[in-house]
């Protein structure tokens, strides 16, 4: 019997999230955005979490390349996220994918 166990995927944006491996706040914050700008004040209302791991999860998911940043001006300047495109994802989804399925191959074949 196979003891392997493997992620349910539903969507692209949970294949997503299992690729570039993010965190259970990162999920959080990626899974809330859909097509919408969130500031980080609203995320931190959104997920119940403080300010700076919101910030630091936003910042590794912008690094990550699953969200885009976009500064704006009131009074003072704050920046806004959304998620990125789906195909500007999908190059590097592609990439670790294709990374992972070199490393098993080569693995398996010994």
């Amino acid at each position: 019997m196979n003891n392997m166990s493997f992620v349910e995927i539903e969507d692209a944006t949970e294949l997503i999230a299992e690729a570039l491996d993010m965190s259970e706040l990162e999920r959080e914050c990626f899974f809330a955005m859909r097509n919408e700008e969130w500031t980080v004040k609203e995320l931190v209302e959104e997920t119940g979490r403080s300010r700076s791991m919101v910030q630091r999860a936003l910042k590794e998911l912008h690094d990550k390349g699953a969200v885009v940043r976009e500064g704006r001006t009131d009074r003072t300047v704050y920046y806004v996220y959304q998620r990125a495109p789906l195909h500007e994802v999908r190059d590097s989804v592609e990439e670790i994918l294709d990374g992972w399925y070199r490393d098993m191959k080569e693995l398996l074949s010994g």
